[in-house]
């Protein structure tokens, strides 16, 4: 003959463990959001790069003419011209220590906005004619 017990949970005992699932869903759910976001930076920060490359690359095919046409050139301009606005308010600047230098120290800076707030990529170059 078998004896009826108390077997199972206790409503406490329930809601005790469903608190502790919903303090730990609630963990990863932070930890998810926070990983979502540095893959967005990640990204932003990719291609940031990406086109920084894509207007070096013009800078040295331009200077097989001569450096003046580099300094001559309006980058930020070119950039858009370029389709250099996949990120989100991109801003292209080339700025150049001495214009008459030969070597020319060049700095190409990628700007953009990311959460409110204006990230930046620089690539910092020496160019001479070719």
């Amino acid at each position: 003959m078998m004896r009826m017990g108390r077997e199972g949970f206790t409503l406490v005992e329930v809601m005790a463990a469903m608190m502790v699932f919903a303090v730990v869903m609630v963990g990863l759910a932070g930890v998810f959001l926070g990983v979502a976001r540095l893959g967005e930076s990640s990204r932003h920060l990719n291609r940031a790069m990406a086109d920084a490359r894509t207007v070096l690359d013009a800078i040295r095919d331009g200077s097989a003419s001569g450096l003046a046409g580099v300094t001559g050139t309006n980058w930020t301009t070119w950039s858009q011209v370029n389709g250099l606005t996949s990120l989100p308010s991109e801003a292209v600047t080339v700025t150049y220590v001495n214009q008459a230098a030969d070597p020319l120290s060049v700095t190409i800076q990628v700007s953009w906005l990311e959460r409110g707030r204006t990230k930046r990529a620089a690539v910092d170059t020496v160019v001479t004619r070719r």
